[in-house]
């Protein structure tokens, strides 16, 4: 449930120009944002037509391995930081603290405001909401460790999507590990194996296959009702249909660009993508997604976005898709039966006008709110909007500044769980309070995480390190309610 800004800014994923990264690896970057992919392909300056025309193949895509990525321009190694445009580096080059988003003094002597997290201009003062404890209660509730690749070394598990007939659950193997943990490109670690889609029991903790997929998969979206997953290739331009339940390969559509997750309205069967269409480095050329036919296979619409179109939530009632774009902030809504954008708003304006790195997104169908990544000093954490305006109602912030990523909402019981890959660890917020109150042990540097509400199992994709294998971490739900204080149908 739930994924780049002046000219010549890049956004680089650390699978792309190894040498480049370290070169840089000295200067302070805690993590990228989730855009795990690379290419060679450059822009061209074209405008999008009303409509592409995608026809299907039944052949894998030739490769699964990310091509370089283009190096950016070279930055003073003593003041800057690069790429930027990212979480940790911002559109001016300034590093971006890893720690509260700001109150760090960058190399080469540049200071925070005085007094720590200022209001921004124009006097907006931060909301209240969120837990300001320096720490939360962590328990291991843990029932299952999956060793993910098919016995294969590799790194990089991120998004994950849930199968509820089966309890089956689908993540990509990007091969790169990102988000400032050990083994970030940025911090000298390379890419290991990747290009997979694995399945997962994890009632039964058993891997059920890995297999090959497009180029640096990120998300993968799973349609129950019509038998398939859907794997955004983000280092080859592919969108891959597998069969659910053999993975084998149904169709796979080249829509171009560097595709990161897909918003399925189910009744419809149209999918919205993010950052599609043209493929550039550019942060600003990343402008274009796609409107994607899946009962024909047919690309119906592509349409110019805010730049960096990234995370995903989807309201089924209403049949409208919200995505949340990297480089300036802005939530665009598409309502899927006319295929027409109708609405577009940039919540953390709100608090300054310095870059956010919201790249996740998810939504609480209950309250009509919606949940997005933020690392701006003055709001640090989710910001919480309202879907029908777009304006940002209060902040959520996590203990010692952890920023969130991959998100899933618990409708049931109110609760938002968070990845919070530089805690190892699945954070747990109390959707009425607005509060972290726990967090979940798991892997190494989780990405994302996925609830099968009706079995009471959770888990989180960990990207791994160096010396340790991607994984996912299969936990106890009925545990977390049970230490939450909740009376849940089901748990003992």
């Amino acid at each position: 449930m739930g994924v780049r800004l002046p000219p010549g800014a890049l956004f680089l994923h650390p699978s792309g120009n190894i040498n480049f990264v370290k070169k840089y690896r000295h200067i302070f970057l805690a993590f990228f944002i989730a855009c795990s992919q690379s290419s060679t392909d450059v822009s061209s300056e074209q405008e999008a037509p009303p409509t592409t025309e995608a026809p299907p193949t039944t052949e894998a895509p030739p490769t699964t391995e990310a091509p370089p990525t283009i190096a950016s321009e070279e930055l003073s190694e003593n003041e800057k930081c690069a790429p930027v445009s990212t979480a940790t580096c911002d559109p001016q080059g300034n590093p971006i603290s890893p720690d509260g988003g700001g109150n760090q003094p960058p190399p080469g002597g540049n200071q925070p405001p005085p007094g720590g997290n200022q209001p921004p201009p124009g006097g907006n003062q931060p909301p209240p909401g969120g837990n300001q404890n320096l720490s939360v209660e962590e328990i291991d509730v843990t029932l299952n460790t999956i060793v993910l690749g098919g016995g294969k070394d590799v790194r990089g598990a991120e998004g994950i999507a849930l199968d509820e007939n089966t309890g089956y659950m689908y993540i990509g193997l990007n091969g790169s590990i990102i988000s400032g943990c050990d083994g970030d490109a940025s911090l000298g670690g390379q890419p290991v194996g990747g290009g997979e889609l694995s399945a997962i029991n994890p009632i039964s903790g058993i891997e059920l296959f890995s297999v090959k997929t497009g180029g640096a998969p990120i998300w993968p979206t799973v349609d129950r009702d019509r038998g398939y997953v859907y794997v955004m290739g983000s280092g080859d331009g592919t969108v891959t249909t597998h069969e659910l339940n053999t993975g084998s390969i149904i169709n796979v559509i080249n829509i171009g660009g560097k595709p990161h997750q897909g918003g399925l309205d189910y009744s419809s069967g149209k999918m919205v993508i993010g950052n599609t269409f043209k493929s550039s480095e550019d942060i600003n050329q990343q402008k274009y997604s796609s409107i994607l036919n899946i009962n024909s296979f047919e690309v119906e619409k592509n349409f110019e976005s805010s730049p960096g179109a990234h995370g995903m939530a989807v309201d089924q009632d209403n049949d409208l898709v919200y995505f949340s774009s990297v480089a300036d902030g802005m939530i665009t809504v598409v309502d899927i039966n006319t295929n027409e954008i109708i609405n577009t708003g940039a919540p953390k304006d709100k608090f300054g006008s310095d870059f956010g790195g919201n790249n996740m997104l998810t939504r609480q169908d209950k309250t009509g709110r919606l949940f997005q990544a933020n690392t701006q000093s003055s709001a640090t954490g989710l910001i919480v909007i309202n879907e029908k305006d777009l304006t940002a109602i209060d902040v959520i912030r996590f203990a010692n500044s952890k920023i969130p990523w991959g998100m899933w909402v618990d409708e049931a019981n109110e609760l938002l769980f968070a990845a919070l890959p530089n805690a190892n660890s699945v954070g747990v917020v109390d959707l009425k309070s607005l509060e972290h109150v726990l967090n979940i042990q798991v892997g190494e540097c989780p990405y994302a995480v996925s609830l099968d509400i009706e079995r009471k199992i959770g888990v989180s994709t960990n990207q791994g390190t160096p010396s340790i294998n991607t994984s996912a971490t299969v936990f106890d739900l009925c545990k977390v309610y049970e230490k939450l204080g909740r009376k849940v149908i089901g748990c003992p």
